[in-house]
C-alpha cells in the first residue's frame, strides 16, 4: 500500500472543449470517427491535427470536402508564462479556415482566444479553453451540437463596443459616413 505522502501531486491539464456541428451530421455521419464526451490526452509538443486522413490526423472527419489534413492546433507558452496557449494553422491548400472573423489561407496561423468559432466547409467547431497547470500535456473533450454554433459566439459578451447601427463591419457603412464622430440616423441612412 502506498503512503499518500509519497504519491506525486497530480497537475490539472488544460482542456480544449470542442463542440462540433455539421448541418447533415446525422445523414452523412461525418463525426463517426470522433469519441464524444471522452477526454483524450495529447503531448503539448506535438500539434493536434484535424482532417480526413485517419493515419496522419488525431481527429478524423468523415467527409470528402475536408482536406487530408485540414488544420492543426499547436500548444505554446508565452515568454515568462507557465500557462499553455494555442495557435491554429490552416493546412488545407483547397479551403479557407475562418477563426471567429479572421480568414486564414494555407499556412496562415493565429492564436486561439479563450473561446473561438472555427469554420470550414459546412463544419463549425466551438473551441473553448479551460486552463490547467501542466505544460507537458493537454486534453481534448469533444461534444456534439445539434444546432448551429454561430449563436454561441454571436451572443457571447464582447470586449469591443458595438456601434448604434449594430454593424461591426466598417465596409458595410457608406463612405460618406464617418466612424470618427457620432451621427444621427437621419444624417446618414444605412441602405
Amino acid at each position: 500500500m502506498h503512503n499518500i505522502d509519497d504519491v506525486e501531486t497530480e497537475e490539472t491539464l488544460t482542456c480544449l472543449r470542442i463542440t462540433v456541428h455539421h448541418p447533415l451530421y446525422e445523414i452523412k455521419n461525418v463525426f463517426q470517427l470522433i469519441s464524444f464526451n471522452k477526454k483524450e490526452k495529447y503531448v503539448a509538443e506535438d500539434p493536434l491535427k484535424i482532417g480526413r486522413d485517419t493515419k496522419s490526423c488525431h481527429v478524423s472527419l468523415y467527409d470528402l470536402r475536408v482536406s487530408r489534413v485540414q488544420f492543426s492546433i499547436q500548444a505554446f507558452r508565452h515568454f515568462n508564462s507557465s500557462k499553455l496557449f494555442f495557435e491554429i494553422k490552416n493546412l488545407s491548400k483547397r479551403g479557407k479556415l475562418i477563426v471567429n472573423n479572421t480568414e486564414l489561407e494555407h499556412l496562415n496561423k493565429v492564436e486561439l482566444p479563450k473561446k473561438a468559432l472555427v469554420r470550414f466547409a459546412e463544419f463549425q467547431l466551438l473551441v473553448e479553453k479551460e486552463d490547467g497547470e501542466s505544460t507537458e500535456s493537454f486534453e481534448t473533450l469533444f461534444e456534439l451540437a445539434r444546432t448551429p454554433l454561430w449563436q454561441e459566439i454571436l451572443y457571447a459578451p464582447s470586449m469591443s463596443p458595438v456601434p448604434e447601427t449594430g454593424l461591426t463591419n466598417a465596409s458595410s457603412i457608406p463612405p460618406h459616413c464617418s466612424l470618427q464622430t457620432p451621427v444621427e440616423m437621419e444624417e446618414c441612412e444605412l441602405n
